[in-house]
């Protein structure tokens, strides 16, 4: 049995690649989801924006940080991008509590 648990949203995210700073993405929501004895977390995004753009593509893993919710999507593995507008889907291994200074 499928159960939903919890989503959240947000405008803007920054994106870790290896504990660099690549860039940003926006419009990105994410979905907690319960199966088989364990959570998955899977999201989209509505744009990608990087200055490194041999890594906008799909397959890399980066950390997506929520920092108006204090949250971190580790090991985010970017299932596919689309063309020009870059929006696209997740899935991570875990979410995270951190303690963030959105100044």
């Amino acid at each position: 049995m499928i159960k939903m648990e919890r989503t959240c949203s947000s405008l803007k995210c920054d994106v870790l690649h290896k504990g660099e700073l690549i860039g940003k993405m926006e419009g990105v929501s994410v979905t907690q989801w319960f199966l088989k004895n364990h959570y998955n977390y899977t999201g989209a995004f509505s744009r990608f924006i990087t200055d490194r753009p041999e890594l906008s593509r799909s397959g890399i893993k980066v950390d997506i940080i929520f920092k108006d919710r204090k949250i971190i999507a580790k090991d985010a593995c970017i299932g596919w991008i689309r063309g020009p507008t870059k929006n696209g889907t997740f899935s991570a291994k875990s979410i995270e509590y951190a303690d963030i200074d959105t100044h």
